[in-house]
């Protein structure tokens, strides 16, 4: 049995459930022969952290898919178990840090977004760099980006900013379904052409 993991972190407002759920739904039109996952969505109406896991699991046969031994799985990732993470905000990268190990890779938009803390004048944001530098002692498999400046020069909007992510995690890597499944719900999907456009700007990076 193999496993590929996908966390995905960042804020309430951000659009990462919805990656998620493009994530999951893609593999339906594939040949995977499982997919989980779960969220926790706490934040999500406060720009609070938020984060979802896709987990696509391959048996070696169909024994084996079918032992309930072997085919129960729980819908969250363990420690040190993902594949890649993607994060759409760089603090909160460390907050999902803790899934990570050192062959994970990780897509990062490197755009802050200060909490209200730090707006007060009461804390202060750690700078992007020192973040890198944490994230470089578990792994060395880093991709900065700067998803809102794109996506608001070619959408005018940060909308399309999770979607562009979402590419540029297939241009980076392997995953264990095609672009065109994506493609596909991407389609179907409300505001079906701008994410179909800002899905294959992020296949460019």
């Amino acid at each position: 049995m193999k496993k590929f993991n996908i966390a995905i972190v960042g804020l309430g407002g951000q659009g990462i459930i919805t990656m998620g759920t493009v994530m999951k739904n893609a593999s339906l039109s594939s040949d995977l022969q499982d997919v989980s996952g779960s969220e926790r969505r706490g934040g999500a109406q406060r720009e609070g952290y938020v984060e979802t896991f896709v987990k696509y699991i391959f048996y070696e046969n169909e024994s084996e898919m079918n032992d309930p031994r072997k085919n129960m799985h729980s819908p969250m990732i363990e420690a040190g178990g993902a594949d890649v993470l993607i994060s759409l905000e760089p603090l909160e990268t460390l907050r999902g840090a803790r899934y990570l190990n050192k062959n994970s890779a990780v897509i990062l938009n490197g755009v802050p977004h200060m909490p209200i803390s730090v707006r007060m004048g009461q804390t202060s944001y750690p700078d992007v760099s020192f973040i890198i530098s944490e994230l470089r002692k578990i792994t060395k498999n880093i991709s900065l980006y700067d998803f809102d400046k794109i996506s608001i020069e070619n959408f005018n909007s940060l909308t399309q900013r999770n979607i562009i992510a979402l590419g540029a995690m297939f241009a980076k890597m392997d995953i264990p379904i095609s672009a065109s499944a994506v493609e596909t719900v991407l389609a179907e999907g409300k505001g079906a052409a701008d994410n179909l456009r800002a899905f294959g700007l992020g296949l460019t990076l």
